[in-house]
Order: structure tokens, then C-alpha cells, then sequence
């Protein structure tokens, strides 16, 4: 029998969680800074707000991955490692973008090497790279996406009007602080419509119809037909995404693929939403299974409870930050 008060914590956390993802797209489509503005505010922007965001959730994610191991896998010996990683992954990709991520994580992991010498403890370090590529790298990337850096000069007319002079534009690289395009609004709601449409038609489809057990041995409720709901759900949310951003264009034609100033051919745009809703709702289900695994492997139900029914951070966005590694590779042909 289905507690009432589980419930009711789980639709309002649930409802809370959705409204934190509207609400992150919004700030990208209602709260630029657009540098022809001439305001003297140089600091915030939507952008920069949800990159404090991703920071926190990047910090939350990691400290959750090393409690499931436990102290007897990572000893408290590399505590500094994982706050020292936590708190300075954001930190590096506002300094030197993505590459700045890539550098840091693997000077976080020489120095794990180091302490695992000093320690006798080299049985941690598999534990350790495997915390800071998954959930570290992973959720890294929608720090790409939200800020959506142009790897070269736009010289457009058409998106002119568009640059952004947030708190990116305090740093001397002009290529990385001013080139920005406004493509981090349709990013993140791809990755956040693709993901939860897939959740909500496997967890449907899969209790009206399932039958088949999909992966017993890791989830035992998934089911084949829940699976296959969950795709009809990525590509429902990517197609969602297109009709709001490039089909109506509800937040302003720059917000779309579709937009002129982008250049883009009809293939591509084509391409990149059936890839990210087809592929996306597949890595979506990867990313869940891959969760329940490592839950699985530990002994543990959820990575905290800091969402109380719904579990931690990793167990909401499990698949969310596997479906961003995809956006973001599919996004680096566009820009």
C-alpha cells in the first residue's frame, strides 16, 4: 500500500526540482546581459546565476559519490581532494573554460596518486578517478552548455546584438568572455526536457504495460516496454523543445537553431534534434542504470536524502548529466 505522506513529499519535491529546471532555462532566455545595453552591470546574468548552480550541484554530486563508497574505499586521507575538487572545478572552466576542467581534474588525480603513495592506500584510486569523471566530468559539461562559449569570432551582424557581457567578460580572453552565443537556453532545455520526458513515459508506459524485465540484476522494476516508452519520451521532449524555441518561437528567433545569424543548414538542425531526442533518451536510461549499479555495488538505496523521497542529487540527475555529455558533443558542431 502507497504511503500518503511518501507521496506527497515525493510530488512536491518532484515539483520543486521541475520548477528549478523552468526556472535555470528562463534565467538564459529573460535575464541576459547583452553587452549593447550599456548597463554597468558586468557581473550577473542568467548565465552566471546557474553556473553558481551547476558549481553547487557539481560539489553536492561528488561528496554524495564518495559517501557511497564509504571510508573504508576513500579513507579520510583524500577528504581534501574531493572538497579541493568540488569547490575548484567551476572555478577552472571560469578561468580557462572546459580545458581549464580537463587540466584541473587531472592535477586533482596526480595528487591523489601522491597521497595514495604517502598512505599505502593505491586501492583508492580507482575509486577516485572513477568519482571525477562520474559524476565530476559528466556534470562539468552543463557548465558547457549553459555557457555556450563560441570557439571563434563571430562576425555575424545577425547575432551582434546578442553578445553577452556577464562576469565572463572580466577575463582577457575575448574569444571566451564576449563571443557568446544565446544558445545555453534551448541547451539546457533539451537536456532537461529529453531527460525528464523519458523518466516520466518509462515510469508510465512501463507500469501500465511492462512485462519484460529489462536488467533485473541491477533494477529490477525496469522493464523493455517501459524502456521503449522512454524513448517515445526523448524524442516527445526534444520535439517539445523544437516547437517552443524554432517552430513558434516563443522566447525570440535568436533562441532557436532555426535563427539566421547561426548559419545552420536544415540537415543539421534536423539532425541535432533527432540525435538528442533518440540518443538522449537512450543515455538517459544508461545514466540510470549505471546509478542503480553503483547503489547496487555500495549497499545503499539513494546517495542521500537531501531530496528527501527522491533520494540525492546523483539519483535525480543520473541520467540528466549523461544525456548533457551527449548535448554537449552534439553542440560543439554547431558552435
Amino acid at each position: 500500500m502507497i504511503n500518503k505522506k511518501s507521496l506527497f513529499n515525493r510530488i512536491w519535491v518532484g515539483a520543486i526540482i521541475f520548477i528549478v529546471m523552468i526556472g535555470m532555462v528562463m534565467l538564459n532566455i529573460y535575464f541576459p546581459n547583452y553587452a549593447n545595453n550599456e548597463s554597468k552591470n558586468t557581473f550577473v546574468s542568467g548565465r552566471a546565476i546557474n553556473s553558481v548552480i551547476l558549481a553547487v550541484l557539481i560539489l553536492l554530486s561528488v561528496i554524495e559519490m564518495r559517501r557511497a563508497f564509504g571510508k573504508e574505499r576513500v579513507p579520510d586521507c583524500f577528504s581534501w581532494l574531493i572538497w579541493l575538487y568540488g569547490f575548484g572545478v567551476a572555478m577552472m572552466y571560469s578561468l580557462f573554460g572546459f580545458t581549464g576542467i580537463i587540466f584541473f581534474t587531472l592535477v586533482v588525480f596526480i595528487a591523489a596518486i601522491v597521497t595514495s603513495l604517502v598512505k599505502n592506500r593505491v586501492d583508492s584510486l580507482i575509486y577516485i578517478g572513477f568519482m571525477l569523471v562520474y559524476p565530476g566530468l559528466f556534470m562539468s559539461t552543463m557548465l558547457y552548455i549553459n555557457r555556450s562559449a563560441s570557439t571563434q569570432a563571430i562576425i555575424s551582424p545577425e547575432l551582434l546584438p546578442f553578445l553577452e557581457n556577464d562576469i565572463w567578460a572580466v577575463f582577457p580572453d575575448t574569444n571566451r568572455s564576449h563571443n557568446l552565443l544565446p544558445l545555453n537556453a534551448i541547451g539546457l532545455a533539451l537536456i532537461f526536457a529529453v531527460a525528464s520526458f523519458t523518466d516520466v513515459f518509462a515510469f508510465f508506459v512501463g507500469s501500465l504495460f511492462g512485462k519484460h524485465k529489462l536488467c533485473p540484476e541491477i533494477s529490477p522494476k525496469k522493464t523493455i516496454e517501459g524502456s521503449i516508452g522512454g524513448i517515445f519520451g526523448g524524442i516527445f521532449g526534444s520535439a517539445l523543445v523544437f516547437f517552443l524555441f524554432d517552430y513558434f518561437k516563443i522566447f525570440g528567433e535568436q533562441m532557436g537553431l532555426t535563427f539566421a545569424g547561426y548559419g545552420l543548414p536544415t540537415v543539421q538542425i534536423v539532425l541535432t534534434y533527432v540525435i538528442i531526442g533518440l540518443a538522449g533518451s537512450i543515455t538517459t536510461q544508461i545514466g540510470d542504470l549505471i546509478a542503480s549499479q553503483v547503489k547496487r555495488y555500495c549497499g545503499i538505496k539513494d546517495y542521500s536524502r537531501i531530496l528527501g523521497e527522491h533520494g540525492g542529487i546523483m539519483d535525480r540527475f543520473d541520467g540528466i548529466m549523461l544525456t548533457s555529455v551527449l548535448v554537449a558533443f552534439v553542440f560543439m558542431f554547431i558552435y
